[in-house]
């Protein structure tokens, strides 16, 4: 037996090229439902409250909160059960509760079910990370599974508006819901079909996590480094859907152009994510620490904020920090993954649910900045200072971490 399958309690019955393909094939339907339904559902929850923009804000908040967060709740249950039957089970859940969406205008009851969606993908995906974990112990082949999934979202990201735009009619979501219930229902299938039922997380899983378990792993300073490089990144990310958004639709006139601008990311990543998924491959053989990688993603988001303020013409500063950020954004994703992966004093269930608080927390504060202090620091003529402040606290903080390893190896090979 295999220290893999040691690890999972089963004999190793699910290979790498199986779980490759049963993970991508996964994640492209149900973030296909997902996508189809995110650049609408503002406006479809606004419309059916009776045009409230206030509830519909909170009914969103609630949601992706939810996706982050909710799997906490059934954290010590989640290893009961084997893979297939839980993840399949989270992806009936949001399947079930989007679909809901269409026998109800009631906010509270559309609250309910947008918190239902968000709750079976927050337990799909805490899952496909402790899949991915336990199932592979070489961080390349992890990385090469993170950067298949990576692919399979945005792909799933660049289609979907179409499909949204192609769907839904103001008033009528009944077309629209279907297909992303449909969607979410093959994703169901495609876990039940492609993991072996014998397949399970380990028994003592279930007792090494909890709010205690993860309040001791913070004294571990490899785990400290990875949740403070991740909400920065986080941080940053959030302000490609937020103060990004909103400069493009300020400053750039053409509907095409901004169509192009805000879409650019998803293409580019599905086109260069397989080379750079190479790239740190090679750098993960040679020794590189999936944490160095990670900075240098940060680095790379904190590049890109800080083109958008160094005043370059509108357009063509635009369309570079697109391409920065689709490059931070190649290397960050799958990065985040592979080095909560490596954390080895914490069960990969506790360090993939510190990874979606990390995650969700980030985002969610990188949005609220972006949404808020961009907009009235670009009204009051200032919006230039917002991206040089932003972008230099960004690039000192992996600097920072990069500075602090490096003394730290230094400081290693003296005592040896």
């Amino acid at each position: 037996m295999t220290k893999t399958a040691e690890r999972t309690g089963v004999s190793a019955v699910l290979s790498e090229p199986r779980l490759r393909y049963t993970l991508g094939i996964n994640y492209l339907c149900c973030q296909f439902g997902k996508f189809s339904l995110m650049p609408v559902l503002a406006l479809m929850l606004a419309q059916g409250g009776g045009g409230s923009t206030s509830a519909a804000g909170f009914q969103m908040f609630a949601f992706l909160m939810c996706v982050g967060l909710s799997s906490l709740l059934v954290s010590r249950w989640l290893p009961r059960l084997p893979y297939a039957v839980t993840m399949a089970a989270g992806m009936v859940c949001s399947g079930a509760g989007f679909g809901a969406l269409a026998f109800t205008g009631r906010p509270v009851l559309v609250l309910l079910a947008l918190c239902l969606a968000g709750f079976g993908n927050s337990v799909h995906g805490v899952l496909v990370r402790v899949l991915v974990a336990e199932s592979l112990t070489a961080e390349p082949a992890r990385n090469t599974v993170y950067g298949i999934l990576q692919i399979s979202t945005n792909a799933a990201a660049a289609l979907g508006p179409f499909v949204a735009g192609l769907l839904y009619v103001a008033g009528d979501n009944r077309s629209l819901l279907a297909f992303v219930g449909i969607a979410y229902l093959a994703a169901a299938v495609s876990l039940l079909v492609g993991l072996p039922f014998r397949l399970r997380p380990p028994t003592a899983m279930r007792h090494a996590d909890g709010a205690r378990a993860r309040m001791r792993t913070l004294r571990d300073p490899e785990c400290l480094r990875a949740l403070a490089l991740t909400a920065v990144g986080a941080f940053a990310y959030g302000q490609f859907y937020s103060a990004f958004a909103l400069f493009v639709a300020l400053a750039v006139e053409p509907a095409m152009l901004r169509a192009v601008l805000l879409g650019g990311p998803p293409i580019l990543i599905v086109l260069f994510q397989s080379g750079v998924t190479v790239l740190t491959n090679r750098r993960l053989r040679a020794g590189t620490a999936p944490l160095t990688l990670l900075a240098l993603a940060v680095i790379a988001f904190g590049a890109g904020i800080v083109l958008l303020g160094v005043g370059l013409p509108v357009v063509a500063g635009a369309a570079v920090a697109v391409a920065v950020f689709a490059f931070a954004e190649m290397l960050f994703g799958p990065m985040v993954s592979v080095a909560f992966n490596r954390l080895t004093r914490v069960s990969s269930l506790a360090s993939s649910n510190l990874q979606g608080i990390s995650l969700t927390t980030g985002e969610a504060l990188g949005s609220l900045s972006g949404g808020a202090v961009f907009l009235a620091c670009y009204h009051h003529g200032t919006g230039d200072w917002y991206w040089l402040a932003l972008g230099a606290a960004t690039l000192a903080s992996a600097g920072l971490h990069l500075a602090r390893a490096r003394t730290t190896t230094v400081r290693s090979e003296e005592g040896h």
